[in-house]
């Protein structure tokens, strides 16, 4: 703060030259929030003079992240149907991309899958397990891709009631 106006130094991203007496810089400005947004000047201080520029409107855009967990649309033994529910968000778009991201509550492992409808199903999964699962979406340009949204956790059902498991081939041992 100097002289009740903040100041920040920005490093220089580019420099353009227009004339003998014009130049236009760019800069990254980095760690802001949309409260910092608004209009700003530079000032440029050398050996040959001071500089001030015209205003210029910084406009900060936050990355996407979905307000509330997925919803669970349906659920079996070895898979679950969601419902993204990622129309409302935090943070700016428009939505270019969605992913599905999901983990055995244990945190034995974990998968991230892109996703091109509101709704997405989950196979492969382990019966009678737990799982974790998020959101992300992603708008245009640099920085765009939110963290995870609020997580779904559920359960998958248990195998069914004949004792048959996906994968386990029966043995017969011979007699005693």
């Amino acid at each position: 703060m100097t002289q009740g106006i903040d100041v920040r130094d920005a490093p220089l991203k580019e420099i353009k030259v227009t004339s003998s007496r014009r130049f236009t810089a760019s800069f990254n400005v980095v760690n802001t929030t949309k409260r910092d947004a608004g209009k700003y000047r530079c000032m440029i201080r050398t050996e040959g003079g001071v500089g001030i520029s015209n205003y210029a409107e910084l406009v900060v855009k936050e990355p996407p992240v979905p307000i509330a967990p997925p919803q669970l649309a349906s659920v079996g033994a070895t898979y679950l149907w969601i419902q993204l529910n990622a129309n409302s968000i935090n943070g700016d778009g428009p939505i270019v991309a969605r992913e599905v991201e999901y983990c055995t509550a244990s945190g034995s492992w974990n998968d991230r899958q892109p996703v091109d409808s509101t709704s997405y199903k989950i196979g492969h999964l382990d019966p009678d397990t737990e799982y974790e699962i998020s959101v992300l979406l992603t708008r245009p340009g640099e920085g765009g891709t939110g963290s995870p949204g609020p997580a779904l956790r559920t359960r998958t059902k248990c195998a069914d009631g004949r004792g048959h498991l996906i994968g386990l081939i029966p043995i017969t041992a011979p007699p005693i």
